[in-house]
């Protein structure tokens, strides 16, 4: 029995040799054993079209291993650009989408003369959607791993598309994009950062409108509890005051009026929250700075009434306050 096993496993063994030897063959031009299976066609059209018929009919691993075939023999034929973009178009395909857009890059940034450069770029362009709508998915889910990761491969391909074609009118799309996926990562300084390049550099787009409108959003929605600093409310106000300036007829005033109010509140109690806190460290003075600045500069807030108030059953006794008050709104 033992002896049978033996045999048996010593001819799988040499079944085996043979068929490696078989893919060796003999050349007389090269003076070596050439692996027939890792040559490619006769020419780098042959090999391009081979690799395309593949890809057709749906064989892409088999593709993508010819597409290497082209590089390995015939990287340096003209027909190169046409290999990358079927790279490209294969790993798109296989739903390896940042990888895709990294070989449409290596046409872009290696032909620029090529026929294909522009297709490219619009491949770039339509993977930094599907990444982006991806991501936005993901992150509507109660439980899912690497949430942001679609997103931000959507940052680095859009990023792609504005660096390759700065001045073309689709860069100011892509670079609001690039706005969009960073605030939907909650990541808000860089939305901000991403959405003014946007009203900077493409003034003239139509754009602007959008990254006005999102520059509101996201001061807005980073905004803190009136307890904290109310830098970012105030930013917000600036902002939803610029967009209602420029587009006044804009169907999205009314929404950016209402989160106007709710900032000016927030703002708004804050200064009363440090008037009452140096109401009750006795230091009146520097409290009825404080309820005057409500009181005038928040006039349409809640908290106006309460700190005209305070002023009324606590009115300044000398010019000296008056004059003090005066200098220290002028800073605000």
């Amino acid at each position: 029995m033992k002896k049978n096993v033996v045999m048996i496993l010593i001819l799988m063994a040499c079944l085996i040799t043979l068929d490696s030897y078989s893919q060796w063959t003999w050349t007389p031009q090269t003076g070596r054993f050439i692996n027939i299976k890792r040559m490619p066609k006769e020419t780098a059209e042959l090999q391009v079209e081979y690799a395309r018929s593949l890809f057709l009919q749906g064989d892409l691993k088999k593709a993508l291993k010819e597409t290497e075939k082209f590089i390995n023999f015939y990287g340096q034929d003209p027909l190169a650009d046409q290999n990358l973009f079927l790279r490209g178009e294969i790993k798109m395909a296989m739903g390896k989408w940042l990888e895709s857009a990294k070989e449409f890059q290596k046409l872009v940034s290696n032909y620029p003369d090529s026929k294909l450069y522009e297709q490219a770029i619009k491949k770039q362009y339509e993977i930094g959607d599907k990444l982006y709508e991806k991501g936005l998915k993901k992150r509507s889910k109660w439980f899912s791993i690497f949430k942001g990761k679609p997103l931000k491969q959507a940052i680095e391909v859009y990023s792609m598309v504005v660096n390759n074609q700065p001045f073309m009118p689709g860069a100011a799309e892509a670079q609001y994009k690039i706005g969009l996926c960073h605030q939907a990562r909650k990541e808000y300084i860089e939305a901000t950062y991403e959405y003014r390049r946007v009203i900077e550099n493409y003034s003239q787009s139509d754009w602007v409108d959008d990254a006005r409108y999102s520059l509101a959003k996201c001061y807005y929605d980073s905004s803190l509890k009136p307890i904290y600093d109310q830098s970012r409310a105030e930013l917000a106000v600036d902002a939803i005051d610029e967009f209602i300036r420029n587009f006044p007829e804009d169907s999205r005033c009314a929404e950016l009026k209402e989160w106007r109010s709710k900032m000016r509140e927030n703002i708004a109690e804050q200064k009363m929250i440090v008037a009452r806190f140096y109401e009750k460290q006795r230091e009146f003075d520097s409290a009825r700075i404080y309820y005057q600045l409500v009181a005038t500069k928040y006039s349409d807030t809640s908290f106006a009434e309460k700190a005209n108030r305070w002023l009324e059953e606590n009115p300044a006794k000398t010019s000296e306050l008056r004059a003090q008050f005066e200098q220290e709104t002028s800073k605000q």
